[in-house]
């Protein structure tokens, strides 16, 4: 498999040229501006603004979220650093397991071999990158729920996954898979996690994949380009995720408009979260009950896409990535208070309550989701729940600009110099410095440890992907790695981004199978 970052490198004369054709500088913004349109769905001007990220790591923290309005879902990426600092076995105790021999690839991402701790000497969350500690920031404190964590520090350990009879993807274009300068085309998709995924899964627990035919749409994702999938099932494998996709997509939400005073009563109790009507216009759907479904019915739910039947007697496996969305327009809205208003100085002298706000909505839609997925009466065989966290590219640094694709590939062509530009992809999409950039921490913190609450009271598994990812993003691993850079890995700096900043390139897709396949088959 090819790892894109390693095209990255400009010429030495620094000039702009595609095989030996010089380009303009206008047909080459346009170009990258497209690039960024499929794989960020979005292209804008910044203003000129600086556009940075918060810097975290793992450290004990509490804060608190109020309730209010939904982030919205334009699909671009997390921005965190979650580096732990509290004390526990050393990193050489607590790494992820190599490969197991079934699951050999080409271009396998190299993961440190470790001892295998057992009994009392089992890892902590923490204890697992407890090399990578700095600072006191505030960041996500993991430890406080006592997650069982998995011997490979790859994820949780919870659940005893076995007897699986259908697999069902959800989540975000992580998932789905996008196209990039290396795979431009839907019907190249055999590097796409989800695809290496479903065909060790296969194997794993004798599943079936569908006919031939079917199967290769199955793996694409659509070539309508519309973000959807190629084809939702072959065989026992279902796929629902969605470029864009954030938390409120997993079940919707009821639109009370549509019913009259006493209706809209009942509709509220029976089918809104907590039995509540927040603003009176719309709630989140709550997971319910199998007979109440027609009843809270939201018609654009991955979940009900995917799991039409009210009651399936399959054991089934969910996996998604998840969370990446809901992150990226929460960082973008608090970028956008500024002192110059008096609104702005409100939002920030108050701790940005209304950021605050979208953190919780999106935690309660997570919730009733995963609800949704381990209710036994939906799955009286039995269910299991695996969620991927998100992701960043700037090695817990918060230098956004660091993304700066230095070339890009393209097909029939050849490699394209953008060395000369320094191209700030994501300030593309419009991402700002935040005048309180601790508020922001500690707001991503507590909504890291949402997360991880819900995993352990309702038992399912979460896989550590923006912790494995740090070390292989942008300032670490890029053109001029940061040496100093505390996540740096100097027996593997190898970028794991494309050059969208927000989505995994070969190698980062292979360790994100990896390290889904540690926690399943743990």
């Amino acid at each position: 498999m090819q790892d894109n970052g390693s095209q990255i490198s400009p010429d030495a004369a620094g000039d702009l040229h595609v095989a030996s054709e010089p380009v303009s500088k206008h047909r080459i913004s346009s170009l990258v501006c497209s690039i960024a349109v499929s794989m960020l769905m979005g292209c804008q001007d910044n203003g000129g603004h600086q556009t940075t990220m918060p810097d975290f790591q793992l450290r004990d923290s509490q804060t608190s979220v109020d309730k209010d309005r939904g982030p919205t879902t334009q699909d671009q990426g997390a921005i965190m650093d979650l580096s732990p600092t509290r004390d526990g076995l050393t990193p050489q105790d607590a790494m992820v397991l190599p490969p197991t021999p079934d699951a050999s690839l080409d271009a396998q991402p190299r993961i440190p071999d470790a001892a295998v701790p057992s009994g009392p000497n089992m890892p902590s969350a923490t204890a697992c990158f407890a090399d990578r500690a700095e600072g006191d920031t505030p960041s996500p404190n993991y430890d406080q729920f006592d997650p069982q964590v998995g011997r490979h520090c790859s994820g949780t350990n919870h659940q005893e996954i076995e007897g699986v009879e259908k697999v069902v993807f959800l989540g975000d274009s992580v998932t789905n898979g996008t196209p990039d300068d290396a795979h431009p085309l839907c019907i190249d998709n055999d590097h796409l996690f989800r695809t290496l995924l479903a065909n060790w899964l296969s194997e794993h627990f004798d599943l079936s994949k569908g006919n031939l035919l079917e199967w290769e749409q199955w793996e694409s994702y659509s070539c309508l380009y519309d973000g959807h999938a190629g084809l939702r099932r072959s065989g026992d494998f279902l796929n629902c995720s969605r470029w864009g996709a954030n938390n409120e997509d997993f079940l919707g939400e009821i639109r009370l408009g549509q019913f009259d005073e006493e209706t809209r009563e009942t509709v509220c109790q029976d089918c809104c979260a907590m039995g509540q009507c927040e603003d009176g216009n719309r709630c989140v759907r709550a997971a319910a009950t199998p007979a109440l479904d027609d009843r809270c019915e939201t018609g654009d739910g991955l979940l009900r896409q995917c799991v039409p039947d009210s009651v399936t007697q399959e054991k089934t496996l969910f996996v998604f990535t998840m969370g990446g969305n809901d992150v990226a327009s929460m960082t973008k809205a608090g970028g956008e208070f500024t002192y110059d208003t008096e609104e702005g100085r409100a939002e920030i002298e108050a701790g940005y309550p209304s950021v605050r706000a979208m953190a919780d909505k999106a935690i309660v839609h997570l919730e009733e989701a995963i609800r949704f997925m381990t209710d036994p009466n939906r799955f009286p065989n039995g269910s299991y729940v695996v969620v991927g966290g998100p992701f960043e590219f700037t090695d817990g640094t918060g230098q956004v600009d660091s993304c700066q694709p230095q070339a890009i590939e393209i097909p029939f062509v050849g490699q394209l110099d953008l060395s000369v530009f320094a191209l700030d992809v994501a300030g593309l999409v419009g991402f700002t410095r935040w005048a309180n950039p601790r508020a922001q921490q500690e707001i991503i913190s507590h909504f890291l440890e949402q997360y991880m609450r819900i995993v352990v009271e309702y038992q399912v598994d979460y896989v550590w992907v923006l912790e494995h990812f740090c070390g292989h993003g942008y300032v670490a691993a890029g053109r001029e790695p940061d040496v100093e850079n505390r996540c740096y890995r100097p027996d593997d700096p190898t970028l794991w981004f494309d050059a969208s900043c927000t989505h995994p390139n070969d190698a980062g897709h292979q360790a994100l199978f990896q390290l889904f396949r540690d926690v399943i088959a743990e």
